[in-house]
């Protein structure tokens, strides 16, 4: 069954017609100014008259290409319910210069912050079948590196290819979560959750954590916050607490305000505790929306108008070269 994005659009169809006419009734001292070219190919007044209703195809089906793919056609399969939990998630992740502290191991071998999240990550986004899942990375700003959708393939694919410092050094954690609820709030989903990841606290962007906290839980948006950090000197032997600057207490405060859950990570191990954690709190099956294959022919539509155009632009070249 075809489709429309916006049938509206073919409210447009009449609209050179009605030019044409009132340019006709003008009177002769202002005349309707139209592009050379598309006078050429609109004109209905030919050098002995009335021009042929056959040299007016070629521009009305122009115009009739363009108006369908303003109107955004698409085929409609049929209605079917897609093998979904009816949960989305927003994975928030921590990228700023703290993160590249190497105090977590990973098959052994003492790894960064960052490397640490991706593999456990990764294998969160792997067991998450049937869930809509979006990703948020933040640093100094927050920026959306991921819709919310089944592909979890290509969220995984861009939480591998992020990096520490990427979107500046500080941490924006209220505005990385403002961001997150704002891709979540509308979303039909009738369970959704947020999972904020960090190792620091809010020092940078004009949003507090614990309004964005109040925000999600007007929308019914449940907030997991994981502080990350070990308790201990990094490999190099720094001196200086590893977690000294994780703000545990705001992060806390945020899952608590919004119905989720707070987990503190020292190790991988503990990480990836946490990650399961999340898992069970976020299990089950939940009713799905319906989901409606659609496969959109807007493209196809405007190559139509574009290939149309520059027939009916030849056409009018020969004749102007006749």
């Amino acid at each position: 069954m075809v489709s429309f994005g916006w049938p509206l659009a073919f409210l447009l169809l009449p609209l050179p017609l009605i030019l044409a006419l009132a340019g006709r009734n003008r009177a002769p001292a202002s005349p309707l100014r139209v592009p050379p070219a598309l006078a050429e190919a609109m004109d209905a007044e030919g050098s002995s008259g009335r021009r042929p209703p056959a040299r007016l195809l070629l521009p009305a089906l122009v115009w009739t290409a363009l108006v369908t793919g303003i109107a955004q056609p698409g085929i409609i399969s049929g209605e079917q319910v897609a093998p979904a939990s009816g949960r989305a998630l927003e994975l928030v992740i921590d990228l700023s210069g703290s993160m590249e502290k190497r105090d977590f191991v990973i098959g052994g071998q003492v790894t960064d912050r960052l490397a640490a999240v991706k593999t456990v990550a990764g294998a969160f986004l792997t067991a998450r079948q049937g869930d809509r899942v979006g990703l948020v990375l933040f640093g100094e700003e927050a920026f959306s590196a991921s819709p919310v959708s089944f592909d979890r393939a290509s969220v995984a694919h861009a939480l591998g290819e992020s990096a520490i410092g990427m979107a500046g050094r500080t941490t924006a954690i209220g505005e990385a979560l403002g961001l997150a609820i704002v891709k979540l709030r509308d979303d039909p989903a009738p369970e959704r959750a947020i999972i904020l990841l960090s190792d620091g606290t809010n020092n940078s962007g004009s949003a507090e954590p614990e309004d964005a906290a109040r925000l999600a839980a007007e929308n019914r948006i449940r907030i997991h916050a994981i502080g990350l950090g070990s308790e201990r000197a990094d490999a190099a032997g720094d001196p200086i607490d590893p977690s000294a600057d994780l703000d545990e207490k705001t992060l806390r405060e945020v899952a608590e305000a919004s119905g989720g859950t707070f987990f503190r990570a020292r190790t991988t191990e503990e990480l990836k505790a946490a990650y399961d954690a999340i898992d069970a709190l976020e299990g089950g099956k939940a009713p799905a929306p319906p989901f409606v294959p659609r496969q959109d022919l807007t493209g196809y539509a405007i190559a139509a108008m574009l290939v149309l155009l520059g027939l009916a632009l030849a056409a009018a070249w020969r004749e102007e070269r006749a």
